[in-house]
């Protein structure tokens, strides 16, 4: 009998962790082969870390929501446990950009939802009109969506909140996580949260004090718990993440520079259900997991099945971005960098997304008396800005920094990373089109698909994907 073969195309984070869960149960229930096949010459997709004298650059995600439980598990599990760190406690609270000053976002807010009076109440980012307007969010009516109805997260903020909020914090808050328009991103598919609390409690000011109070409840004396720490890294960088997989799949086939190009079913055929051509030649899989961007997987796909193609065409458009970091000597930055960075909302007309002050963020980043810094330029709308080459993107983003944070001289390096079509944009009419998908799917047995944006985004989402997609082969 031959031995089971499963195909993962990509290895971002969602291939490495589908091949890794595959190998885990093969161990539990019998015997299996898999071969993992990546066009780029590198590995970890989005997930890149680069260490320049002493420096800590993570040039993708620098870290997960530590309320999604699927990473710190899998980091756990590789033995990465010590190397855990969450931001700097003193350092956690962020600003936003408006006008040519920073103000520091009020305290209290969850996901861009005030749940604080006094912090909003004495900000000098609104007035009071648009104060009492958030005041009243409990009075407004709810709304309940019928069918496949939607809206966007800036038409559902502003509708619950206001417009200045949605504007100033919302908008670059939640549409940040996609470097996207909060005016173009679906809520029902990118925060069911805010949807479901709305429909519950018909406020999300009213959910967001009744989860406080279960809180309280729960906890042994009947007082609020600290607030957990929002994210968590690796002392490392992500990238050591990305090498603790590839160690552990020793037992697989992984293959660089090796694009998929296509695929066939066969019929009754020994040696599997799919012929896959790559750029090493056919190879023959009983199942086979698209862990690839979904433009990439419509090309792939495409020759087997045109209606699938055009579902994997529709579901998702990608932004393209870059991130710029520039290192500098502490002294000369004239500014207290006591938080993690800030926004800059869209209505502002700048021209980057938000800077992170990465040496304020989190410990190990940067050699002492020394600070690194990241600007984002780019996202949806924004594109063209990727046209200028690395020097240029250097200099744009030092003259943005320069604008809300005083700072002496030239950098003393910068590195520009750039990701090309690799932001999701669930769009409005997400759900239908996830729906669509699906439904293609399944006429394809033994053929699946799992990513960021296809059913959330982040690497937690990612890992729980890919871990139920094992599952599913081998359950």
């Amino acid at each position: 009998m031959t031995m089971r073969h499963v195909l993962v195309v990509g290895a971002g984070v969602t291939g490495l962790a589908c091949a890794r869960a595959l190998l885990g149960l093969a161990k539990e229930r019998g015997g299996i082969r898999v071969t993992i096949c990546e066009a780029s010459s590198n590995v970890g997709g989005n997930i890149v870390t680069e260490n320049r004298s002493g420096f800590i650059l993570d040039g993708g995600p620098d870290s997960w929501l530590s309320t999604k439980p699927d990473a710190e598990r899998l980091v756990r599990a590789l033995k990465l446990g010590p190397e855990l760190i969450s931001t700097v406690e003193t350092h956690r609270g962020a600003y936003v950009a408006w006008g040519k000053e920073l103000h520091r976002i009020p305290e209290g807010l969850v996901l861009g939802v005030p749940t604080a009076v006094g912090p909003m109440v004495t900000t000098g980012l609104f007035d009071w009109d648009a104060k009492l307007r958030m005041a009243l969010e409990p009075l407004v009516p709810r709304r309940i969506y019928h069918g496949d109805e939607d809206e966007s997260v800036a038409s559902f903020m502003s509708r619950r909140l206001g417009d200045d909020l949605a504007d100033r914090l919302a908008g670059p808050l939640l549409g940040g996580i996609f470097a996207g328009d909060a005016g173009a991103i679906s809520v029902r598919a990118a925060f069911p949260q805010f949807v479901a609390a709305e429909r519950e409690h018909g406020s999300l000011i009213l959910a967001m004090r009744a989860q406080r109070r279960a809180r309280m409840e729960s906890s042994e004396n009947g007082e609020a718990e600290k607030p957990k720490p929002g994210f968590l890294s690796l002392r490392g960088g992500l990238g050591s993440m990305i090498a603790a997989l590839q160690d552990e799949l020793h037992d697989a086939d992984l293959r660089t520079s090796c694009p998929v190009l296509g695929i066939s079913e066969l019929e009754d055929d020994p040696r599997g259900r799919y012929a896959v051509e790559t750029a090493r030649g056919v190879e023959f899989a009983d199942d086979v997991v698209l862990a690839s961007r979904a433009h990439a997987s419509a090309n792939i796909v495409r020759g087997l099945d045109a209606s699938l193609a055009e579902a994997f065409d529709r579901v998702l458009d990608y932004a393209s971005t870059a991130t710029v970091f520039l290192a500098f000597k502490r002294a000369q930055i004239a500014h207290e960098l006591d938080a993690t960075g800030f926004i800059v909302p869209r209505s502002l007309g700048r021209k980057i997304l938000a800077a992170t002050w990465v040496s304020s963020k989190w410990d190990h980043r940067a050699p002492a008396g020394h600070v690194l810094m990241r600007a984002f330029v780019g996202g949806a709308g924004h594109e063209e800005l990727l046209a200028s080459d690395d020097g240029e993107l250097a200099d744009l983003a030092l003259r943005e920094l320069r604008i809300f944070t005083p700072i002496e001289g030239r950098p003393l390096f910068t590195r520009v990373f750039r990701f090309h079509r690799a932001s999701p944009q669930p769009y409005l009419g997400h759900l239908p089109r996830i729906r669509a998908l699906t439904e293609k799917l399944s006429r394809h047995p033994g053929l699946y698909a799992a990513g960021s944006g296809l059913d959330g985004v982040g690497i937690p989402d990612c890992i729980r994907q890919a871990e139920t997609v094992a599952r599913q082969i081998l359950g």
